[in-house]
């Protein structure tokens, strides 16, 4: 399900994200910002937050979205729940 606002993040879901098989470690940090904020995020404003390239942003979202962590919406990013 596609959130559109903030909700408490639980441990299993954390838990689930950290260790999802092939997910890169900045993949999982990138989930984390976009499940803790409040509106949907550009990739520009996602590589300014986590202080990363937004080239390198832009393969993070790509995997997220392959995971089913990550859904574009309008030219932004949202987190979708972890399993």
């Amino acid at each position: 399900m596609t959130r559109l606002k903030p909700e408490p993040v639980s441990a299993e879901e954390i838990h689930a994200v950290l260790t999802t098989p092939d997910l890169v470690h900045d993949a999982t940090v990138v989930w984390t910002y976009l499940r803790i904020v409040s509106d949907p995020q550009s990739q520009k404003a996602i590589a300014e937050a986590v202080r990363m390239d937004v080239t390198t942003i832009a393969r993070l979202v790509r995997a997220l979205e392959t995971k089913g962590l990550a859904r574009k919406v309008h030219g932004v990013w949202l987190a979708e729940e972890g399993r």
